[in-house]
């Protein structure tokens, strides 16, 4: 039998999971040399990656980056935060190392493929692989992370929401218990509202094989959000505000970045834990002292809109429930997850929104990967999908494209039937019709600023709300899937009937008869992967 495997790939930090079919048992995984193994935490594996030669892509990756004070360097070899500027859009230019241009994607590939080759499984003996995503994140980001993977047959590879996969990471034994999970980690903050099975004999934790196919056996995803906004922001926040204290200028900080940049991630760190922390660095020439304290921070918080982007993200999942007929006081449970989700004002603000309601935080690190483990066991569960698709065609009043939504947010997939469109020509002897989809989000991605500190790109949130946007997810393989016109067809005159449809793993399929002639156009045709 082969292995089962789940990979949550953070911001910060990674966890690896393995079911261990002798124990029955989910199994976080210790990688030599990347992972951090303490008595206080499960490994975890930095999301750290050092390029010492960009040439043969020579790199260190995870722990032994700190090990090596690598993250001390003063130079932009080291790459943090990366998958930010992968689930980014548009994605931040590469940094030249060694006369090579490397990128986020680049960088974020070579880190997943080192996490990879340190399992002690071949990638033939790999049963189920399980990858996670934020809800923020658009189709593209879906599209590297199975590319990324590129040694695993694609038909054992299944991706689940971050949030999502955290519902049934945690250890809640209620059946159908209603369990909010709070997602906040170094660069998203995902919200899921997820209903547990009615009739297991046990949910939450190590669901093992008891959630069958059927409804009653099966968790629901009622209400889920995204925006991308993190820990990472903080660090931004907090250095900006350090220089600023200090009279230092980003130039004469030069090459130091990186190194200031872990200082104030260290600084926040202690402020969960502490009521003040001190920040020391030394410079060329000089050195920075400075304290803060818990409330300094969070007046820093208060002043870039945090805590107003945080209530919105709460309020947009709250909204979707009480469509479905879910209200604050159906809420069982409040599980928090991610580093960031730690920090005690944060937990305080949740607290006040969802009083008198049990919130848990003895998994933030690990109950995405366990609970993702869940999928790779064949259990089942009732998803929707968090955005909107759109179909591309030309407006004939204005001459340009726009967008047609076929395909509404909060679809639950795999559809039972088909979405059914009517196609003509745009113009006069068109020999082939093209399907371009665009994935629609109003605010699930906020807008966020990038500059460039030392050769590395620096993602800030706008916390303000952001504007409604439509990417093209398959305009690069929109050619694979041409419908052929035979004869050309007139423009302004319906000449094709497709039905669309979305299976059980979010890929949106398409099948097209021509109305002039009967003939099968495109059979079952897959378009895309939708988040």
């Amino acid at each position: 039998m082969g292995h089962k495997l789940a990979i949550d790939f953070g911001t910060t930090n990674s966890v690896v999971a393995h079911w261990d079919e002798a124990a029955s048992a989910v199994q976080v995984m210790a990688l030599p040399g990347l992972s951090v193994v303490s008595d206080e935490r499960p490994p975890l594996v930095p999301s750290l990656l050092y390029i010492h030669n960009a040439a043969g892509m020579t790199c260190t990756a995870g722990q032994a980056v700190r090990s090596s004070n690598l993250d001390q360097q003063h130079d932009n070899r080291l790459f943090r935060n990366f998958k930010r500027g992968i689930v980014t859009t548009p994605a931040p230019p590469p940094r030249g190392i060694d006369g090579q241009w490397v990128d986020d994607r680049t960088a974020g590939r070579q880190f997943i493929q080192t996490m990879l080759n340190a399992l002690p499984y071949r990638d033939a003996d790999i049963e189920q692989l399980v990858l996670t995503a934020p809800v923020a994140a658009f189709e593209g980001y879906l599209s590297w992370l199975n590319g990324v993977i590129d040694t695993v047959d694609p038909e054992k590879i299944r991706v689940i929401d971050e949030s999502t996969a955290a519902a049934l990471g945690y250890a809640v034994t209620e059946p159908g218990a209603v369990v909010l999970v709070f997602d906040f980690g170094g660069g998203t903050l995902d919200l899921s509202l997820v209903q547990l099975p009615e009739n297991a004999r046990r949910v939450g934790g190590f669901l093992r094989r008891i959630l069958g196919s059927s409804s009653q056996n099966k968790a629901r995803v009622i209400a889920k959000a995204g925006r991308v906004m993190g820990g990472s922001d903080i660090d931004q926040w907090i250095l900006a505000e350090v220089l600023k204290r200090t009279g230092i200028t980003p130039e004469l900080l030069g090459s130091a970045y990186p190194a200031m940049l872990t200082a104030c991630e260290t600084l926040k760190i202690a402020l969960s834990v502490q009521e003040s922390a001190e920040l020391a660095l030394a410079l060329p020439g000089r050195s920075i002292h400075t304290t803060f304290t818990r409330a300094d921070l969070e007046a820093l918080l208060t002043e870039h809109g945090f805590y107003d982007a945080l209530r919105r993200v709460v309020d947009k999942v709250m909204h979707t429930a009480h469509q479905r007929g879910i209200f604050r006081e159906d809420i069982h449970h409040v599980l928090m997850v991610g580093g960031t989700s730690l920090m005690p004002s944060v937990q305080a603000a949740l607290g006040r929104y969802f009083s008198n309601m049990a919130v848990r935080a003895d998994k933030p690190f690990t109950a995405v990967a366990e609970g993702a483990i869940q999928l790779a066991l064949g259990n089942t569960l009732e998803d929707y999908l968090a955005h909107s698709y759109g179909l591309r065609h030309l407006d004939t009043t204005t001459g340009a494209h726009a967008w047609d939504e076929m395909i509404p947010a909060g679809t639950v997939y795999p559809l039972t039937q088909p979405v059914e469109l009517v196609l003509g020509a745009a113009h006069p002897d068109q020999q082939e019709i093209e399907l371009i989809v665009g994935e629609v989000d109003t605010d699930a991605v906020s807008l966020v600023e990038v500059r460039y500190e030392n050769g590395e790109a620096v993602f800030v949130a706008d916390t303000r709300d952001s504007e409604r946007k439509v990417v093209p997810i398959n305009a690069a393989e929109a050619l694979e899937t041409l419908a052929k016109l035979t004869p050309p067809g007139t423009a302004g005159t319906p000449r094709a009937r497709a039905f669309f449809t979305v299976d059980a793993r979010r890929r949106l399929r398409v099948t097209m008869i021509d109305t002039l002639s009967g003939a099968m156009l495109l059979n079952d045709a897959v378009l895309a992967t939708l988040q």
